[in-house]
């Protein structure tokens, strides 16, 4: 579970998740308003789409970040 998501290194926390060969991921936001340093909207997205090649990725909460507003 990456949730709530903290901002990360692409390549590195993409490296990371593939080791850990996981069955599935659950990726989401923040729900609680606390102003943790998430990454860009994008940038999530991205990791996404890298992770649904060696993985299922069941999205939680993904919006733009608090700042991206």
């Amino acid at each position: 579970m990456v949730e709530p998501i903290l901002d990360f290194d692409l390549p590195i926390f993409t490296e990371w998740m593939k080791r850990l060969n996981p069955i599935h991921l659950y990726i989401g936001y923040d729900n609680y308003g606390k102003r943790l340093p998430e990454p860009p909207l994008k940038k999530t997205l991205k990791l996404v789409r890298e992770l649904e090649k060696v993985t299922e990725v069941r999205s939680k909460t993904l919006r733009k970040a608090w700042y991206e507003r």
